[in-house]
């Protein structure tokens, strides 16, 4: 019973720390000034461009970087930009398809589970810390007693998000190798919608482990490096593309040319290059169809549910 009052108080002050979600729905929209003035614009004015994301890094941290780069590219594309968040990967997916967005920065895990779906198109994908992949690593605090991933059964976890490669389906994967899944075999589990709310979450011991994105926990060890002597990895997914960049099929050839050079030119811009810094994305770099060939059924995970 405590265990559970922990969690829950934990989930409140994520979401109250994040200062990104309206308490009457699931998502926001947030505007600049170009945005807001595309609002009132005459009929003759070009369509805004709209430009999806669902952060996964602090959104309150983040979001000013997303919103220059949805204003880069509608400067790019003479046209205003409107930047759409929502606040799972899921909603994110379910946007793009129902053509609520031209662009989108999807997670790896959405884009394996809808990849088949018509509507959406990968032109780009991040570059970061030198490298266009990651891994999923399942984290404890070093002190405890826990050494492998058998040793959680029972335990509470932390996952980011139902869709989240690094994150559920690692997970589901590994435990799918003795004949488990996570919903039998946690104790207790919490969504965060966030890795650093989910590193967090185990540093502070409200939870015994966490699923998270190694680039994330790489850079909260830059930024405390004493986060390495109190953590510990006792699992490690095959690696998998980052979150790649993905269009609407329903733009036209030209456009969807355009907004791919756009992304791959992004990094020689000085004026976005402290966006993307911010982000800790040192550039775009061409889709790579290969590095998300992971021998999983996608569509078994794609309800979540854990």
């Amino acid at each position: 019973m405590i265990r559970m009052l922990r969690i829950l108080l934990f989930i409140l002050i994520a979401l109250l720390a994040s200062g990104c979600q309206n308490g009457s729905s699931s998502y926001q929209i947030v505007f600049s000034e170009s945005e807001v003035t595309s609002v009132n614009s005459q009929d003759d004015e070009p369509s805004p461009v709209r430009v999806a994301i669902s952060s996964v890094l602090s959104p309150s941290d983040t979001i000013m970087y997303y919103r220059k780069i949805a204003d880069y590219l509608g400067e790019k594309l003479n046209r205003p930009a409107i930047l759409i968040q929502r606040k799972s990967y899921n909603e994110l997916s379910m946007l793009m398809m129902n053509g609520g967005a031209d662009i989108a920065l999807l997670s790896s895990g959405a884009y394996l589970t809808y990849k088949q779906v018509e509507g959406l198109e990968a032109i780009a994908m991040q570059e970061r810390m030198g490298v266009p992949y990651y891994y999923g690593y399942l984290v404890v605090n070093r002190d405890s007693n826990i050494t492998d991933i058998n040793d959680l059964r029972g335990k509470s976890v932390a996952i980011t998000d139902p869709t989240s490669y690094s994150s559920y389906i690692f997970v589901s994967e590994r435990l799918a190798e003795f004949g488990e899944t996570p919903e039998h075999f946690f104790g207790s589990y919490v969504y965060t919608y966030n890795h650093e709310n989910s590193l967090k979450a185990v540093i502070n011991r409200v939870v015994d482990a966490a699923a998270v994105n190694s680039l994330v926990y790489e850079q909260a060890k830059l930024k405390d490096p004493e986060l390495a002597d109190s953590l510990q990895i006792i699992s490690k997914s095959e690696p998998t593309g980052t979150g790649p960049v993905v269009i609407s099929s329903s733009l036209s050839d030209e456009e969807k040319k355009v907004i791919k050079e756009i992304f791959l030119s992004m990094h020689e811009e000085e004026t976005i290059k402290p966006a993307l810094q911010g982000l800790c994305i040192d550039r775009f770099v061409p889709f790579d169809p290969q590095l998300y060939d992971i021998a999983y059924n996608a569509r078994s995970y794609k309800r979540g549910g854990l």
